[in-house]
Formats: C-alpha cells, structure tokens, sequence
C-alpha cells in the first residue's frame, strides 16, 4: 500500500511539473522577428523584410507615398490624415513577419506579454533640454528637430500608433521589438532606418512655415 501512495505521489508531481513547464512555455514561446508590416484596416502600406524595404506592396495605400528628392518616401500628409483638427493617421497597426516570409501576431503587454514596441528617431524632438510649444514650432530649429510624431493610445493595443504630423520635413525612423521590462528590457529585433516625412502642402490648417495646426500636445511622444 505504501509503495502504491509513494508511486501515485510521484506520478501526480511529474505531472505537475510538466503541466506547469508546458504552460510556462507557452506563455514565452514565438516566433523570431525578421522583418515587419504596418498595415491600416488589415492592408499593408510598408513592408520590411531581408533588410528591405517595400513600399505599398498592396499596391492599395499610394497616397502615403510622395516623391521627395527624386525618392518615393512614407509621406504624412491631409491625403492620410483622418481629422485634420487632430493631425494623425488613422490606428496603424504593425506586424511581424517570420524567418519563413510569415506574419505573426504578439501577445498583448495587458495580457501579460513581455514583448513591445519601442521605436527610435534620427531628429530630437526638440534641441531644448524640455520640449515645449515653442520649442516645437520654432521657426529656425524645423528642419533639424523631427516632423512626425508617434501617438499610441489605449485603444490601439500594444501594437498600435498613429503617426502624427506636426511641421513639414523629413526625418528617419526604425522600430524594434523589446524584450522584457526595466533594466532587463533589450532589443530581440532591431529593424533598419525608414524615411518618414509630413508633407509640404497648401491646407488651412498648414501655416505658411509648414506648422500642422492641429490640436495634439506636440511635445508628446508615444
């Protein structure tokens, strides 16, 4: 009897075990990232993959695309803007793509993920050690602080933005997927540098310097 309760004990520990190595497991477990999408409504507008970059390979989302010194370049423009009032794209949404050419979906920060989106700017925000109004609209510091801006809301999940355009100029942008939080956090994919611009157009809520009009914090950056 003792040798039955001793094998049924270590039966039920093994099992355990394994139930709560298989559950860990999957909570950590995807597929390594190579490249990206950014799509609106479920359509891609850019993809990156190989280390390059293919514009609208839908063939669907030409009007983000502007030629700016004889290249086509990710544009910002009224054209993509869903309120001007407010200045940004409609909810862009980014996905990853695997080592086989294959797009993935990652787990929500909410729902417990330790994976999310950082990205990095070529220009400051500012040339000011703190960002404001002014210093964002400063006439003489345009073209050497960044045009666009990234908003990301709670509605837009982990893997949701809105570009934001703020004045007319030229910046470069690259997005990586982070790993863990905190002094842990590192990059487990870093993808190369895309042109990103606001467009120089004629608008009335554009002024005559290239300033979007609108009525987000131009100081904020996520």
């Amino acid at each position: 009897m003792k040798t039955l309760t001793s094998t049924l004990f270590a039966l039920f520990t093994v099992s355990l075990l394994l139930f709560y190595g298989c559950d860990s497991g999957h909570d950590h477990e995807h597929a390594d990232a190579v490249g990206f999408t950014i799509e609106q409504n479920n359509v891609e507008i850019i993809r990156f993959e190989n280390n390059q970059f293919e514009l609208d390979p839908s063939g669907t989302w030409g009007e983000y695309y502007r030629e700016i010194d004889g290249e086509q370049v990710l544009t910002i423009s009224p054209d993509v803007i869903d309120d001007m009032t407010r200045g940004m794209t409609p909810s862009l949404t980014i996905r990853w793509i695997d080592a086989d050419g294959d797009k993935f979906d990652l787990e929500e920060e909410e729902d417990g993920g330790e994976l999310w989106l950082d990205w990095q700017w070529a220009k400051p925000n500012t040339l000011t050690e703190e960002c404001t109004d002014a210093a964002r609209t400063d006439t003489e510091a345009l073209d050497q602080i960044r045009p666009v801006n990234i908003e990301q809301h709670g509605s837009d999940g982990s893997w949701g933005f809105h570009f934001r355009a703020d004045h007319a100029g030229v910046d470069e942008i690259r997005f990586r997927l982070m790993h863990g939080f905190g002094d842990a956090a590192h990059a487990d994919f870093v993808a190369g540098w895309m042109k990103i611009a606001a467009a120089e157009d004629e608008h009335e809520l554009i002024d005559e310097n290239g300033i979007y009009l609108h009525d987000r914090d131009k100081c904020r950056t996520r």
